[in-house]
């Protein structure tokens, strides 16, 4: 499986092609192909299978197919990133890459027979951290509150010696 970039930014659309290949002589009818998008997914498509959302925004695409004996399917998705979430949010902090992982699983088996993934770097960010943009405005109050008495004296210095030093006889 592979979208064929190395790098990705928010906005791009990664266009995967997945290849599943039966290398046995038995049929596998039933078999389910199953492609975890990335975290950072906002809109994802799947030609010819459905896209689920599990609730909590993590998208996946979903395929079921009849593979015949040393049979070979390719199926195709894309997916939209969207923001890397704050660290709060579903992916770990320092995320750096979209990572996708797709398995196959054969009719009426829990665990995948096969799993392969894709890993494209994601540029890194350095998000305000917490407070940081309040550190910012009272460093701000802070000089405003230290200048203002000398820009003050400053001020009537000037209009007193326009207004008031006109004459003495």
């Amino acid at each position: 499986m592979t979208d064929g970039v190395d790098h990705a930014d928010a906005g791009q659309r990664l266009d995967y092609r997945v290849t599943v290949h039966n290398l046995g002589a038995t049929g596998l009818p039933g078999t389910r192909v199953e492609q975890q998008m990335p975290a950072t997914t906002a809109a994802a498509t799947a030609d010819g299978g459905t896209v689920v959302d599990d609730g909590t925004g993590a998208r996946k695409a979903v395929w079921r197919t009849d593979l015949g004996a040393y049979d070979e399917r390719v199926f195709t998705a894309s997916a939209t990133l969207g923001e890397r979430p704050t660290p709060a949010g579903t992916t770990a902090p320092g995320t750096l890459r979209a990572a996708v992982t797709v398995c196959v699983y054969v009719y009426g088996q829990a665990a995948p027979t096969a799993c392969s993934g894709d890993l494209d770097d994601l540029p890194e960010t350095h998000p305000e951290g917490p407070g940081t943009g309040l550190v910012w405005w009272a460093v701000a109050l802070g000089v405003c509150a230290v200048l203002a008495p000398g820009v003050r004296r400053a001020v009537r210095r000037r209009r007193g010696g326009r207004g008031g030093g006109g004459g003495s006889t």
